[in-house]
């Protein structure tokens, strides 16, 4: 639906990273078609009909705006190698109230989209957590993932330096 390559990244802020990714040609929002069977939410106009924008809100929260709803991730960690995720999306209200409302479209690709995305992690976790693997360097395309890993080291220095006190 998008390339990967594409839209552009905010400078990152002390509360948030993110930015945008734009729609492939014929593409008008992440669905399973990637064709939009709602209307745009109220604002949304011009260029912002045509990308996604993705953010993080430190600590746990994950906004994906799109041109005709919003999703929420909330991450809720449970021990060292358990998150539990809780994935919402937002429909404008008189979307909701339509006869013929239909969310399914959305719905389907997230969650086949989610599901390979949380795998992909757990087979991450368990690759960090082999005694042969050694963090290599970002590349120029990772400001973003860098920013979040100096956010949480941060803090985790933070709070290893109070505790040491």
């Amino acid at each position: 639906m998008t390339h990967y390559l594409s839209g552009t990244n905010d400078p990152p802020a002390p509360a948030y990273i993110g930015g945008s990714m734009n729609f492939r040609e014929g593409v008008e929002t992440m669905s399973v078609d990637g064709k939009r069977g709602r209307a745009c939410l109220p604002g949304v106009t011009g260029e912002d009909r045509e990308r996604v924008l993705y953010y993080t809100v430190y600590p746990n929260l994950f906004l994906s705006l799109h041109p005709d709803y919003v999703m929420t991730h909330t991450l809720w960690p449970q021990a060292v190698d358990r998150t539990q995720v809780i994935c919402e999306l937002h429909f404008h209200p008189d979307e909701m109230k339509k006869p013929d409302f239909d969310p399914s479209d959305a719905v389907a690709f997230w969650d086949t989209t989610n599901r390979e995305d949380w795998r992909i992690c757990e087979l991450s976790q368990l690759g960090i957590q082999s005694r042969a693997y050694k963090p290599g360097p970002y590349s120029a395309k990772e400001g973003l993932p860098q920013a979040f890993d100096e956010m949480i080291t941060g803090s985790a220095g933070d709070q290893l330096t109070e505790d040491s006190k």
